[in-house]
């Protein structure tokens, strides 16, 4: 029987709704609120507790079983800050029908499930170096999950991993000044779940560059979301200097997932331009490549921002920072 509003909920019906099929063993291929709620597979699965148990051929569907169902469908949303029906609480004797809106926010909750409507605190850390430098320098920060499952948890129900950069002090000449501005230019470098998503009213697309402003020639931000991270660094950032003669510097993040829960991202700032802005050399007595450095502090901010725990619990754990390479 096909599901129309003012029918009767049948059970094949009823676990299509709850499982994706009517048997009621589950698929992740068809909207439906466990994959959303629980384990899921890939990019579904928001790892929770308590997902909803089908029914068996023939059973008639309680009040209880199909509030408990539009309950959920609610609180996917509220999660997510999606749009959905309130859905009047059944009492015992009132019949089971079928709600014209059910489909319609079944599919909208499964659609929306990368998105979060709040976060909640950032899991922080640094690497930062006082040392001069002259062609490149990188940084390799690790984030560490408990296991695949939990980092697939955290960023299925809107956790991102953000990067930013800063150089300051030491000498002032045109060089550094521009190695700042690169930097500041740069804005955050935020690594999501999904290539189109949105979290704490930010609109995100896998590797989004948030803040700054426009670079050199070059520049380039990938759309490789979390899931499209492999055990091989793949670039997900570029940014290029855009004031002569310094165009060829730039700064690189690469990405990769080790498949056991470890995010790792490779920072890299690379000085090709020669330092012929100021001042200007060869200067009487001194030896040109001695101006061609970069001193000063320069700094990669990186947090771990996972999702608000208002509406659903912490499936993911307390990931961990380390740094396998300092700048």
């Amino acid at each position: 029987m096909a599901y129309t509003a003012g029918d009767t909920i049948l059970d094949d019906e009823y676990n299509t709704f709850v499982t994706g099929d009517a048997a009621g063993t589950g698929t992740h291929t068809v909207a439906n609120v466990n994959s959303v709620w629980g384990a899921g597979t890939d990019d579904k699965g928001w790892g929770q507790s308590g997902t909803i148990s089908s029914v068996s051929a023939g059973t008639t569907i309680s009040a209880t079983q199909w509030n408990n169902f539009l309950g959920r469908i609610e609180t996917l949303a509220a999660h997510q800050g999606s749009t959905v029906t309130d859905y009047s609480a059944l009492t015992t004797g009132d019949t089971i029908e079928a709600y014209a809106t059910v489909s319609t926010d079944l599919s909208t909750v499964y659609n929306n499930r990368f998105d979060c409507a709040a976060v909640g605190t950032a899991i922080s850390t640094t690497s930062s170096s006082t040392a001069t430098w002259t062609t490149s320098v990188n940084t390799t920060l690790d984030l560490d999950f408990s296991s695949a499952a939990t980092a697939r948890y955290f960023f299925n129900a809107g956790g991102t991993i953000r990067l930013s950069f800063s150089r300051s002090g030491g000498t002032s000449n045109d060089k550094n000044t521009e190695w700042t501005d690169l930097c500041t230019r740069s804005g955050t470098v935020v690594l999501s779940g999904s290539s189109s998503h949105t979290v704490n009213s930010e609109s995100l697309t896998g590797t989004t560059k948030i803040g700054g402003s426009a670079g050199g020639a070059g520049s380039a931000v990938s759309s490789i979301n979390y899931h499209g991270l492999t055990g091989t660094l793949q670039q997900i950032f570029i940014q290029y200097a855009d004031t002569a003669p310094y165009t060829a510097n730039y700064i690189k993040v690469e990405a990769l997932d080790n498949g056991s829960g470890k995010v790792q991202l490779k920072v890299t700032f690379q000085d090709d331009a020669a330092d012929t802005g100021n001042p200007t050399y060869p200067l009487s007595g001194t030896n040109p490549q001695s101006l061609d450095k970069v001193d000063g502090t320069l700094t990669v901010s990186a947090s771990a921002v996972p999702p608000a725990t208002t509406h659903i619990s912490n499936s993911w754990g307390t990931p961990a920072w380390t740094t396998s390479e300092a700048l």
